[in-house]
């Protein structure tokens, strides 16, 4: 008997562990899925961007937004919404976001690690480019 009760046991433990599953998963998370970053939606004075996260700052994020590559200062952020991920990680009120949230934005982005100059200028040349566009339509 007590090899049955052992077998159910595991044959219990084995379901329970494939069949549930807690909060995001990799196979629901788009930047799990492919080399992208997380899209963001943000409002400026100057309007509103709405595209990819390519890399954190310590003065603001580069986004891909209307196949330009922008920088965002902190300064100039009213608001944002980042996809699939929790409100306490937005950027707003203009304000530098917390270490913290920095580093959990950098770890959501194209470029965790950061870009390099050859490889910001092969981007940036991959667009059309020489600098970074701003806030301006």
């Amino acid at each position: 008997m007590p090899r049955v009760t052992a077998l159910l046991i595991l044959l219990t433990l084995a379901c329970l562990s494939n069949g549930c599953t807690f909060g995001m998963t990799a196979r629901k998370y788009r930047p799990a899925q492919e080399p992208k970053g997380v899209n963001m939606r943000i409002d400026t004075a100057q309007g509103q961007f709405s595209g990819e996260l390519i890399e954190v700052r310590d003065v603001g994020i580069i986004v891909l937004a209307d196949q330009k590559l922008r920088l965002l200062p902190y300064t100039v952020i009213l608001s944002s919404k980042i996809d699939q991920t929790e409100s306490r990680y937005a950027i707003s009120q203009r304000t530098v976001p917390k270490p913290e949230v920095q580093e959990h934005l950098r770890l959501l982005s194209r470029f965790p690690q950061g870009l390099t100059p050859d490889l910001m200028k092969q981007f940036l040349s991959e667009y059309g480019q020489t600098e970074l566009a701003g806030t301006n339509p």
